[in-house]
């Protein structure tokens, strides 16, 4: 009985393994592979020229960047041209300095014989001001590259390659390229990659509503396909922060992809071509192939549609169908689960206890078996009873999510420096990462010996699902398969003689808790321990809870302590191996700001700590400060009233802030009524601005009340501390997110 359960569990592990396997990024393909396909080892050889150096907006280096891909599209026979206009962070509610600037996107267009509409590939080629930006946006850069190369001269429909600018300072080109939008554009449907880290898979985590025909399109062309509507359904209720929501805002049709392992790479001087994993490029630029060829040549009107998809990937294959599937699929998961509760209080003396959902401490031989558990009473997997069970086993998940969520937080109390990783991740994270879940299978085995039991617990996960199907749509799947495949083979294996018949059957039932919850749990870390840490642990105990009725056949004395000791060592090892050195920096964020008018000025360090003085010098919470011991040569931009006219108890007044040379000029204010009018460009949210890239003289218009006067803040900024006297880099040390601000303070 137990050397048949353990080999199911060794199949199922296996299982886990293949999927996480087939969702890992391929072999990148080499320089001399056929011109018609992607080669990430050819677009790699853009990325060494892009992300040479970091290129920020207004930059010399970004301008750079901007010439290169300009020559390198022209010389692919594209029309090239770049659209300058002013962007605005395409936010409705946004309480500070609003983000906006003169952006210049590059738009490269192959026009199609008979278009239907326009397909456009879209990445950023921006930079933040600290990193190289290989990853983000270099690696959706050099895939459109590459696959321009690689597209065919002639195609139906026009293939715009759209290289945004401003997207790390507030998606500005995107929403000041799409206001224009194109001319008779028809339906236009938009691929856009993006990065959060070095490496992983590259996952389709956002689509455009009623985007079914396109993620079928897209689950029949992409040879390396990774979706989850799940991750969609979350997208929806979170914060849009890619160029994929200005695409939105537009009407655009779309998906949005990206790759988010190994975050600790993010936005860091280390995020540079030789850290970045050319199996992820390969992955996106080969999808990105397939899919653009078969948008263009696809009647692109055939792509709109009302309809909606659930869809996710299992090994070799993306699972789709309609959405008014999925409470259909929900509704039969939790009654086959009823089916299985009341099934099992009619419990027949021939069944093992892992047949009743319940387990007994005593033991005594069986006919066929070495040796089986007493079977318990009727009462033990009564109604009342399982509903209590599955309670337990609802806070037991609860549990291990906050084990998920407080173990970063832990290793930050036992190791400070871990608190300035921006994306919340350490270098190597695997260990850790290791000792979450085996400490979930501690939790989950503890937990077993006080009632929670197999039947509660596929109970519990089919109202789970029906929970998601209503309140997410499109993201119950990863609950409603696994309980109903759960419960179909545990009535099953109750049919069948012979132990390795139940086992057989339990196995395959538990095949999709495998690949959806498992792959889940492993895939979620690579959003860091952060935020994959609450995602990675219940996903896992939720599957360990639906191996239960193969686990109890494995009886081995003490393994919830052994589990829990392992955890704790492998985060122990974890501690000792993740250690900052040159080639692993240590994180902060580190800026300096100036008053111009007293001459007094600070350095700054982004905490959390509460009660500093941040927002004075640098206009916003969050900032530790300290004395600085000598003052920069900067200069605040200057402002000048044009004009101060008063009518109906309004004040408006026409300024001009002229900037002193930073790349980043702003304007904040005290009280205003009215919107703010910057450049031709109407602001109605925010106590004032950050404008990148001027070109020259900002006209602002400003109106307050009639009578009264108004304190404004003007400021530059700038991103090079060298020129701050006495600056040194600390030693070991990744400074995130550098700058420099000088500001003055006047009453107009």
């Amino acid at each position: 009985m137990a050397r048949n359960a353990l080999l199911g569990l060794l199949a199922l592990a296996a299982l886990l393994a293949v999927t996480l396997i087939d969702l890992a990024p391929p072999a990148p393909l080499a320089a001399d592979a056929p011109a018609g396909s992607f080669s990430a080892v050819r677009a790699h050889e853009h990325l060494q020229i892009i992300a040479r150096a970091p290129h920020p907006v207004g930059s010399a280096e970004h301008a750079r960047v901007r010439g290169h891909l300009i020559a390198e599209l022209r010389e692919l026979g594209l029309d090239v041209r770049v659209q300058e206009g002013v962007g605005v962070l395409p936010l409705d509610d946004y309480d500070d300095a609003v983000p906006m600037g003169r952006m210049r996107t590059i738009v490269a267009t192959r026009p199609g014989t008979d278009p239907t509409g326009k397909v456009v590939l879209a990445a950023h080629y921006d930079s933040v001001a600290a990193s190289p930006g290989a990853s983000d946006d270099g690696a959706g850069v050099a895939t459109i590259l590459e696959v321009a190369r690689a597209l065919p001269d002639k195609v139906r429909n026009d293939v715009v390659f759209l290289l945004t600018d401003g997207e790390e300072d507030g998606l500005l080109g995107a929403e000041a390229f799409t206001r224009k939008g194109f001319a008779g554009e028809g339906t236009v449907v938009v691929l856009n990659n993006e990065a959060r880290g070095n490496r992983g898979t590259v996952q389709t985590f956002r689509t455009s509503p009623g985007a079914a025909p396109l993620m079928s399109l897209y689950g029949s062309v992409a040879p390396h396909p990774s979706a989850d509507s799940a991750f969609a359904a979350v997208m929806s209720v979170l914060p849009n922060n890619t160029d994929f929501h200005a695409f939105g805002r537009a009407g655009w049709l779309g998906i949005d992809s990206a790759f988010v392992g190994g975050g600790a790479y993010y936005h860091s001087p280390l995020d540079d071509p030789a850290h970045l994993d050319q199996g992820s490029l390969q992955q996106m630029g080969a999808n990105s192939l397939a899919l653009t060829r078969a948008l263009a040549e696809t009647d692109l009107a055939s792509m709109k549609s009302g309809d909606e998809l659930v869809y996710f990937t299992v090994p070799g294959l993306l699972v789709r169908y309609p959405a008014w599937l999925e409470p259909v699929v929900a509704g039969a998961a939790l009654v086959l689960a009823g089916v299985l509760v009341r099934v099992l209080r009619r419990r027949t003396g021939s069944r093992p206890p892992s047949m009743d959902g319940t387990a007994s401490t005593s033991h005594k031989p069986e006919h066929g078996t070495a040796s089986a558990p007493h079977t318990p009473d009727n009462k033990t997997a009564s109604v009342p009873r399982t509903f209590a069970a599955a309670g337990l086993a609802f806070v037991l998940v609860a549990v291990t999510a906050a084990a998920g969520y407080g173990l970063w937080p832990l290793l930050q109390l036992i190791r400070p420096e871990y608190a300035g990783m921006l994306a919340g991740d350490p270098y190597r994270p695997w260990l850790y990462q290791a000792g979450l879940l085996v400490l979930t299978l501690a939790l989950v085995l503890a937990a077993r010996r006080f009632a929670v039991h197999g039947a509660s617990s596929v109970l519990l996960v089919a109202l789970l699902g029906v929970l998601f199907a209503v309140l997410s749509p499109g993201g119950s799947h990863t609950l409603t398969w696994p309980a109903l495949f759960a419960a179909a083979g545990w009535l099953v294996a109750r049919r069948v003689r012979g132990d390795g018949w139940q086992v057989l059957a339990l196995t395959l039932g538990s095949t999709p808790a495998v690949m959806l919850l498992g792959g889940t749990a492993v895939g979620s870390l690579d959003i860091g321990l952060q935020f994959g840490g609450v995602l990675a642990a219940p996903h896992f105990a939720l599957m360990l809870l639906l191996l239960l009725p193969l686990i109890d056949r494995v009886r081995v004395r003490g393994l919830p302590v052994a589990a829990a000791v392992t955890a704790v060592g492998l985060i122990v090892a974890g501690l000792a191996v993740d250690r900052f050195d040159a080639e692993h920096p240590r994180q902060v964020r580190l800026a300096y700001a100036m008053d111009e008018g007293s001459g007094q000025a600070v350095w700054g360090r982004l905490t959390d700590e509460p009660g500093n003085d941040g927002k004075r010098w640098f206009g916003q919470d969050g900032w530790a400060t300290e004395p600085a011991p000598k003052a920069a040569a900067l200069r605040a931009p200057a402002l000048d009233v044009l004009k101060d006219e008063s009518a109906a108890g309004r004040r408006t007044l026409t300024l001009r802030l002229t900037p002193a040379g930073t790349p980043l000029v702003g304007l904040s204010v005290e009280s205003r009524l009215g919107p703010l009018v910057v450049d031709g460009r109407e602001l109605r949210t925010g106590n004032g601005f950050t404008y990148h890239a001027p070109s020259g003289p900002l006209e602002v218009t400003l109106v307050v009340r009639a009578g009264e006067t108004t304190r404004v803040r003007v400021f530059g900024r700038g991103y090079d501390l060298s020129v701050v006297p006495g600056y040194e880099p600390p030693a070991e040390t990744a400074v995130m997110g550098p700058q420099t601000t000088v500001f003055r303070e006047v009453t107009v």
